[in-house]
């Protein structure tokens, strides 16, 4: 899982000594009519899509962050218009019933958004407190009372719909059109000739794509460990290319060093040849070592590529053959010949298959010995939505075009207040 944006920062602020922790200062960052909203709710805002960023592998440039300070200020000028409305209709109290949605919901929120960044803390390796993961999420605006108004925004958003937009409806046509512009085509035009992406911010992080670039194919595996003598070689030549690894590295720095300094190079240089040798040879004799596990599992293989050709299906030989491997073994993947995320000589064998049902030869990387089927072709483009999928497209489109009837009513409710903004405390 990705990083909190400006982690590293975060967590030398944690590791602050708790009393050494700004006060919490929470002064009003919009005033519209008679409603405010504080700094906390505006650093929510603004952090939540930094994060969302960050979580995606995207780095905004500092004129994008200044463009996503305008844009929540601007989201938290619309909010205070909608409740200085809903305020005037008499529609902005929630029944006790409502209240404790909304409290239940933002409880469950905060405390997803608390155990998150405890476990990424952990991850790290940091030892800090509860009161230290407390405090730093109450710098950055999440707060329990923060997360609640914040969930408060779908219920106003839908109270005023009703009041300005009732008539507001939407056709197929209407929910294609909407599909196609928000998903399917930036979804193309991100992912179709850029696989590494694909895999990256789709496949890598779970999120969803209504779009699948051609080419992936749907593949299962047995994977077979190495016989115990071959990994009791490869663990004894470990500390070897541990060593290797360091020297090389020092080598480096050595070459980098008498450069800035400005002396001549070459035995540096010369040395650095040497050890980068070195630390190849000793990774060519674990390469011969994993190398030499094929033949020691020959009958092994042989024998599930005859029971396959004989018509076992593929299910039941990973069942088998597959208790030995573990986790690694069985299971669905997706695999692309354009993927960054595969061995070569995975990416090799697995491409030199021609149609479903074929599977490779066995083939050996430092995972162990692999059989790989080709099982089917994912289909490519567009995905077909479900039902459920179908109804919820249909809302959001729906809300969609309540949001661009409601536009008009905004920009006139601006004229109607007093408006109060400090973009500058963001």
């Amino acid at each position: 899982m990705k990083r909190y944006s400006s982690f590293l920062a975060l967590l030398l602020f944690l590791l602050l000594p708790f009393g050494a922790a700004a006060e919490n200062a929470d002064p009003v960052v919009v005033r519209v009519g008679r409603v405010a909203y504080p700094l906390s709710l505006a650093k929510y805002s603004y952090q939540s899509n930094l994060d969302l960023m960050a979580y995606q592998g995207y780095t905004p440039t500092v004129a994008e962050k200044e463009e996503l300070k305008r844009q929540t200020i601007d989201h938290l000028i619309d909010l205070a218009l909608i409740e200085n409305k809903l305020i005037e209709a008499g529609k902005n109290d929630l029944t006790d019933a409502e209240e404790t949605l909304v409290r239940s919901y933002a409880g469950n929120v905060y405390e997803s958004l608390w155990q998150g960044f405890q476990q990424r803390v952990k991850n790290e390796g940091y030892d800090v407190t509860e009161e230290q993961i407390t405090s730093w999420l109450t710098e950055q605006g999440y707060t329990l009372d923060v997360v609640y108004q914040e969930a408060l925004v779908n219920v106003r958003y839908s109270r005023i719909y009703e009041l300005y937009c009732a008539d507001v409806t939407v056709t197929d046509e209407d929910v294609e059109a909407y599909l196609q512009e928000t998903f399917v085509g930036p979804d193309r035009e991100a992912y179709e000739f850029d696989i590494p992406r694909y895999e990256r911010e789709i496949l890598a992080t779970g999120n969803e794509s209504f779009f699948t670039p051609a080419g992936y194919r749907v593949i299962r595996q047995i994977l077979l460990p190495y016989p115990q003598a071959v990994v009791d070689e490869i663990n004894a030549l470990q500390p070897a290319v541990e060593e290797g690894a360091t020297a090389l590295e020092d080598a480096y720095h050595a070459v980098a060093d008498a450069a800035i300094a400005g002396k001549d190079v070459e035995a540096e240089r010369e040395a650095y040849q040497a050890q980068s040798q070195a630390y190849a040879d000793l990774l060519n004799q674990v390469v011969a070592l994993e190398q030499s596990a094929l033949p020691m599992l020959k009958e092994t293989t042989d024998e599930i590529a005859l029971r396959y050709a004989a018509g076992e299906s593929f299910d039941s030989l990973v069942a088998e053959y597959g208790k030995e491997a573990g986790e690694a073994a069985g299971g669905e993947l997706l695999f692309h010949p354009e993927s960054e995320n595969w061995a070569e000589a995975f990416k090799q064998a697995v491409s030199a298959l021609k149609k479903p049902g074929e599977i490779t030869e066995p083939f050996v990387t430092d995972l162990g010995i692999h059989i790989v089927l080709y099982q089917s072709d994912l289909p490519d483009g567009v995905h077909e939505l479900t039902e459920e999928e179908r109804a919820a497209l249909q809302s959001s489109a729906l809300e969609n075009k309540q949001r661009e009837t409601l536009h008009p009513f905004l920009d006139e409710w601006k004229t109607q207040y007093e408006i109060e903004t400090h973009p500058e405390m963001l």
